[in-house]
């Protein structure tokens, strides 16, 4: 429908001018009224676009010598997205573009729309072909993101790129306070899901599905977590009431996760955003789990000061801020949003947390800093670092922090952990 190419253009703008999905999201749909919209298309084409944006801006370049109004370009960009990647019939497509550009602009653009669409159909084997030769159009990343990862990863760069352009597997955290895996494996089945289980917790769902439709999902049986998010409780090593800080914690899928697994610890969780703590505060009420030693504060973690009520940690969670480099086909608007600049600010945040916290940790302690990206000036360059400057620290997970990368592959999003100990 057209409505849906409508709304998906000026959610677009949103993104375009520096907000996130979820907010451009909520900006436009607020908004609307109509029974005349299906929410999973008008995401289907954003996500397409922003996952596909390159190739597609490339192919416009080409059939425009003048760049069209923002949300008309948005509009062609999705009809692109529709053509190359779905199954839409394209009579269809061309048909709800034209309308859509008169909703959007005026009846002058109708033309317009309409023969720039018939151009890429009439050339759309040479323009294809065109694509191959422009790297950015090749592996939908600015290209200062592709120059990065040749350069960190010269044997396995093209991987990493393409992995990115795929969709992110949708895995399940099984909630052993509720059921045990094997009980809801069965749950999956009688609904006809198809499903792999990965070690005690993770099923992957070989298609998702929204979450309502899960068995049991708002009774706490399960939570959406990707498999490199669910080593973190391993790496933990948790045991009964050791006291735990959880320092930047929020949405809190990895909180939840150790209060699963370790209901009898003595947990402080944080978040400088009193919006975000409340998602943590939300899964944790939905999987209604025992938390008789929990502690809840909207407190930057690195403002010690404001918080720490001086007794010593025997475990500390720092997943860091970072640029979301490694979770891009989970959020592909991040490619669109991050810019290198930002990566030298945040090296020097997840530095300061680091050194803040790293006093608060009790003789043979362990802090595990944990991160989604897999830019190594936040990951093994950081720990390396930070090794050097603390003869007290030794890094468990490996001989050297390389160790510590988990690459995008299909069953993970990229990430990066190092388990710290104190001597």
């Amino acid at each position: 429908m057209e409505e849906n190419q409508r709304l998906a253009s000026l959610i677009l703008l949103y993104v375009f001018q520096g907000k996130n999905v979820e907010q451009s999201l909520s900006i436009v749909l607020k908004q609307i009224k109509s029974d005349q919209v299906s929410i999973g298309a008008v995401k289907s084409y954003i996500y397409g676009v922003l996952r596909f944006g390159w190739q597609l801006t490339f192919i416009l370049r080409r059939l425009c010598k003048k760049a069209p109004p923002p949300p008309i370009e948005n509009l062609l960009l999705i009809a692109f997205y529709q053509l190359i990647y779905t199954h839409d019939e394209a009579f269809t497509v061309v048909s709800q573009a034209v309308n859509a550009a008169m909703k959007l602009e005026s009846h002058a653009l109708k033309p317009f729309v309409n023969g720039v669409l018939r151009t890429f159909l009439r050339e759309k084997e040479k323009l294809m072909s065109q694509v191959m030769h422009n790297e950015e159009a090749v592996f939908n990343h600015p290209q200062w993101w592709i120059n990065k990862i040749k350069q960190q990863y010269p044997l396995n760069w093209i991987n990493i790129l393409e992995q990115a352009q795929k969709r992110a597997p949708f895995t399940l955290r099984v909630n052993q306070q509720y059921m045990v895996t094997e009980e809801y494996l069965n749950k999956l089945a009688d609904k006809d899901l198809d499903v792999t289980w990965h070690g005690q917790q993770a099923v992957i769902l070989s298609t998702p599905c929204p979450v309502d439709q899960l068995p049991d999902f708002n009774q706490g049986a399960v939570s959406v977590q990707d498999l490199s998010a669910q080593y973190a409780a391993s790496y933990m090593d948790l045991f009964p009431h050791a006291r735990v800080l959880d320092a930047c914690a929020a949405p809190g899928g990895k909180t939840c996760h150790l209060l699963e697994n370790n209901p009898h610890i003595d947990l402080l969780v944080l978040d400088k955003s009193p919006e975000r703590l409340q998602r943590v505060k939300d899964n944790i009420k939905r999987l209604d789990l025992p938390a008789p030693s929990l502690g809840i504060k909207a407190e930057d973690a690195q403002n010690v000061t404001n918080w720490w009520d001086g007794i010593l940690f025997d475990r500390i969670l720092l997943d860091v801020p970072c640029t979301g480099s490694g979770v891009v086909r989970r959020h592909p608007d991040i490619k669109w949003l991050r810019r290198e600049s930002d990566i030298k600010q945040l090296v020097t945040e997840q530095k300061v947390l680091l050194t803040s916290l790293w006093p608060l940790l009790k003789s043979k302690g362990k802090l595990v800093y944990v991160t989604c990206s897999i830019f190594k000036e936040e990951t093994s360059e950081q720990i390396q670092a930070f090794l050097d400057q603390h003869a007290d620290a030794t890094m468990l997970n490996g001989t050297d922090p390389e160790d510590g990368f988990i690459t995008p592959d299909s069953r993970h999003d990229g990430f990066y952990y190092a388990v710290c100990q104190k001597n």
